[in-house]
């Protein structure tokens, strides 16, 4: 069974005052060929597919052709809602989406209600999806939890979670492909632009001890950056197709693609590029050196701009924009704003974050993920000694 897991399109998104719907319709677009040329039997959708629970006309249509598409390629949809959704809604237009092979769940539910879905797919395997829609909190703790403080309203919160999953993981066949799909934090996960984990305590997440080990992947969403998270069984965060903020510069969004069949050889798990949307770029320089560079800067995504000056200047911000028609964001730094500006940055910011700016100044490109994680795991050596 060949299965695609996306997550978080966040459809309908207006980004400092830009639609970014035209980008997304890109990307589906590339990864509805994928699922056609490739006969993937599964598609899998973790939650926020709109931005707001009552997304625009257009963000609905663009959404929906694209469930219709898979569904004529002859792919099956599982779809969760995320607390960017509306779980109503999610529910109502479900109803008819079951016409293309699309099954939608709002909410939490027990197995026997459809928190459970048994598909036998194209490829002639049978598929036992157990789904987790997002659960807020309201759901989950009661106000004398929330009122007993923080840490234990939170630990209740993983607790109910790591419950939930339990009893519908029970469902589970041994002659089927096992997956579980989750809209949550999960403890450990990185954030996509602070790079700080996730800690039950500091926010509502759930816990990786809980996942179930008889699950061949465990489909994650709710976190932009693509990951691993460390669990029982293989457990990605799928990643949004787009990069949503300046904190994402830089990272490859990607879509999941699983090769696997039912038994105890594990799947064969790999990623894909999407293709279609604009980068967000970091751009820093003094206003000759990015005249100099701006014939290449005008197709490089959208820039957020900062510039240095000797001393202010009024109309920079208007220079640069005319210059630069893909500028969304402008700032100007002076030699003693920058002092200032590096020290607020250094009392608040993450170690890790610290150290991408740092990289970033002193080289002039953003930093690997690999060159992030021996930082980390010097500085956690530093530490304990």
């Amino acid at each position: 069974m060949k299965i695609v897991h996306t997550s978080d399109w966040h459809a309908g998104r207006v980004w400092k005052n830009i639609s970014r719907l035209d980008e997304l319709e890109a990307c589906l677009d590339h990864m509805a060929d994928y699922v056609e040329r490739e006969s993937v039997d599964l598609l899998l959708v973790t939650g926020d597919v709109f931005d707001s629970g009552a997304p625009a006309a257009r963000a609905e249509r663009t959404v929906f052709r694209f469930f219709k598409r898979i569904g004529a390629s002859g792919a099956h949809t599982v779809v969760i809602a995320g607390n960017h959704d509306s779980s109503d809604r999610f529910e109502a237009w479900g109803a008819l989406t079951e016409l293309v092979n699309v099954w939608a769940l709002g909410r939490p539910k027990p197995a026997s209600e459809g928190g459970v879905m048994t598909i036998t797919t194209r490829c002639g395997e049978t598929a036992v999806v157990a789904a987790v829609p997002f659960a807020a909190q309201r759901r989950l703790v009661t106000a004398l939890q929330l009122a007993e403080g923080d840490d234990t309203a939170m630990g209740t919160y993983a607790a109910r979670m790591g419950d939930i999953v339990k009893l519908l993981c029970g469902s589970f066949r041994k002659d089927a492909v096992n997956l579980l799909c989750l809209h949550t934090h999960l403890e450990g996960a990185i954030k996509g632009g602070s790079e700080r984990p996730v800690h039950v305590g500091e926010d509502w997440a759930a816990l990786p001890a809980d996942l179930p080990a008889t699950a061949h992947y465990i489909a994650l969403g709710h976190i932009h950056r693509p990951q691993k998270v460390e669990a029982p069984s293989p457990a990605y965060y799928a990643g949004s197709p787009l990069q949503l903020d300046f904190g994402e510069a830089g990272e490859e969004k990607s879509f999941r693609v699983i090769d696997v069949k039912p038994g105890p050889r594990p799947a064969q798990i790999s990623s894909v590029p999407y293709m279609g949307a604009k980068q967000l770029v970091h751009v820093s320089g003094t206003l000759a050196e990015i005249e100099l560079r701006a014939n290449d800067l005008k197709d490089a995504g959208w820039l957020r701009v900062v510039v240095n000056l000797d001393k202010s200047d009024p109309d920079v911000n208007r220079r640069i924009r005319n210059l630069l028609p893909n500028a969304v964001s402008v700032d100007c730094v002076t030699p003693r704003e920058a002092v200032v500006d590096k020290v607020a940055a250094f009392d608040s910011a993450a170690p890790s974050e610290v150290f991408r700016q740092f990289f970033r100044e002193a080289h002039g490109k953003d930093a690997s993920d690999d060159l992030i994680e021996i930082f980390d795991s010097l500085r956690e050596e530093v530490e304990e000694k």
